[in-house]
């Protein structure tokens, strides 16, 4: 009798003990400009096999970045580092070096150039050396030197601080070449598996092919029928303006995305040991045309089809190569998509668009009467204004008196909601509200002098169509997914995107980084 309790409790023990394995990959899924509310909108027109099976399947909780106009880029820091942007360093795509009297691009470098084509050589390339602390990727390097970590994205700078410091390698894509490239910062050629794949990547085939609507493209593989079709000659565009960057506002941008993903698992040999890994990849909702259409256009229904496709594709890899239960999936969204104006005013909503270009024109008259000639302002974006501070020590002004200065003239703009200064970001402690917000995304050293805030149902303007710099939105709070190995499927309530970084962690059995604050979600 004794024997058979010994053999029932190690037997019970054993189960245990492979019921808590940990999961051989971690794969992070980040899809930017997304409108959630699609997900209800044509929830019935997607397969069971992709968003749906994540959904019913997981655990889906709603995170808050907990910080005011999330960006692409800015929001990959924060998932990947487990903290704001005020801690990590990137507080914008860009911003204004005043030691250095120039914009600079979170991921832009002068120490590394661009691999991967013969074209490259010379071309400047990427690197994370503005990211000031450990990622995920680190921490799991840290646990484990045999781990292997990976990034792929159309946009160079969304793959480089997706996969940290500590990355084997980030890959994005050429707008030049419409090839695979990396940086010098990782290795000084890519392997050979994707020099050979660069040479038949299939960039020219989906510029040849345009896009139509997928009901129109292959009836038997639509679920829904299209009312208003419509079809785009991207190899004309690409021949008129002489780039590749053409394919990054199609559906065909997660797909390629998404077959690299997937040859990268076989030749890298991602989850096949104990050894856990990270894939990071990054799609995107027709990238810089994500405004050119309405919520409810045909464009966006194909493409969230399309992006439906990509995501069972890719799970249905991750099954076949790396066994159910041997992996960790999560996915969530960056720079969410806003109702535009266009779409307010439909249901008579007080909607519009601010222009920062005209608003800084009259301040800078403004100035130029107060204080006389001069170029007070040294840059500016949508969210802040980058006084000339050195022009303001020689002249003698008092820094202070000039921000509050520009803080009541920006205020009288119709648009703007609120208007705080750096003084008051670095002298007050705002325990909640906008306030508290902005300064989560406030750095002493690379943020402006003055931060304006518009009302929740404007819209910032571009600069030009294609512009990417001046675009950001003003939803913090964002759905998440996780499915996989480690997850709880009755996990619920709300969160912070900095408790994704421990939960992670604590799914693998390592400790998360010292500079994370967030708390695992169980």
């Amino acid at each position: 009798m004794k024997k058979l309790l010994l053999l029932t409790s190690v037997l019970a023990w054993i189960s245990g003990a492979s019921a808590e394995e940990k999961p051989k990959l971690i794969v992070g899924v980040v899809i930017s400009h997304f409108y959630p509310e699609w997900m209800d909108m044509y929830g019935n027109e997607l397969s069971e096999n992709g968003l749906k099976r994540v959904m019913k399947q997981g655990a889906r909780v709603n995170v808050n970045y907990n910080y005011f106009y999330t960006q692409t880029g800015v929001d990959h820091a924060s998932i990947y580092t487990g903290m704001l942007p005020t801690e990590h360093g990137i507080v914008s795509r860009a911003w204004y070096d005043r030691l250095r009297r120039k914009r600079q691009y979170s991921t832009q470098s002068d120490r590394y150039t661009e691999i991967g084509d013969q074209q490259a050589d010379s071309i400047k390339s990427l690197s994370p050396d503005y990211l000031q602390t450990m990622s995920l990727g680190s921490a799991m390097k840290w646990n484990n030197p045999m781990s292997r970590v990976f990034s792929v994205a159309m946009n160079g700078d969304e793959a480089v601080l997706s996969g940290g410091s500590s990355a084997d390698m980030a890959i994005w894509f050429s707008e030049k070449t419409g090839k695979w490239v990396s940086s010098s910062y990782y290795c000084s050629e890519l392997p050979e598996w994707l020099r050979m794949y660069n040479t038949w990547v299939e960039s020219d085939h989906f510029v040849n092919k345009g896009w139509m609507m997928l009901s129109d493209e292959d009836k038997s593989a639509a679920r829904i029928r299209l009312t208003n079709h419509f079809y785009y000659d991207i190899a004309r565009a690409k021949k008129e303006y002489n780039t590749y960057r053409v394919l990054k506002a199609t559906p065909y941008a997660n797909t390629l995305v998404r077959v690299l993903a997937e040859k990268l698992i076989d030749e890298e040999r991602l989850g096949v040991d104990n050894d856990p890994d990270l894939l990071a990849l990054n799609f995107s909702c027709l990238d810089y045309m994500s405004r050119d259409f309405t919520i409810d256009s045909s464009e966006e229904k194909d493409m969230l089809v399309r992006l439906d496709m990509d995501i069972a594709a890719l799970v249905s890899k991750l099954d076949a190569r790396v066994g159910k239960g041997n992996y960790t999936l999560f996915v969530t969204f960056s720079e969410m998509r806003e109702l535009m104006p266009e779409d307010l005013r439909k249901i008579k909503v007080n909607s519009d668009y601010f222009s920062i270009f005209k608003a800084v024109a009259l301040l800078k008259s403004y100035l130029g009467l107060v204080y006389g000639p001069g170029d007070w302002i040294s840059d500016y974006d949508q969210g802040q204004i980058y006084l000339n501070r050195e022009l303001i020590e020689q002249k003698k002004i008092n820094l202070k008196e000039m921000q509050d200065k520009v803080a009541d003239f920006m205020i009288e703009f119709e648009g703007v909601a609120q208007v705080m200064t750096a003084y008051s970001l670095t002298h007050t402690s705002f325990p909640e509200g906008v306030n508290r917000l902005v300064q989560n995304s406030f750095s002493h050293k690379r943020s402006g002098d003055v931060f304006f805030c518009i009302h929740p149902t404007w819209v910032s303007e571009l600069k030009e169509l294609e512009d990417t710099y001046f675009r950001h939105t003003k939803r913090p709070i964002v759905p998440l997914y996780l499915y996989g190995a480690g997850v709880k499927a009755d996990l619920k309530g709300n969160y912070t995107m900095s408790d994704l970084l421990p939960t992670l962690c604590k799914i693998l059995g390592i400790n998360a980084p010292y500079t994370a604050h967030g708390k695992a979600m169980f």
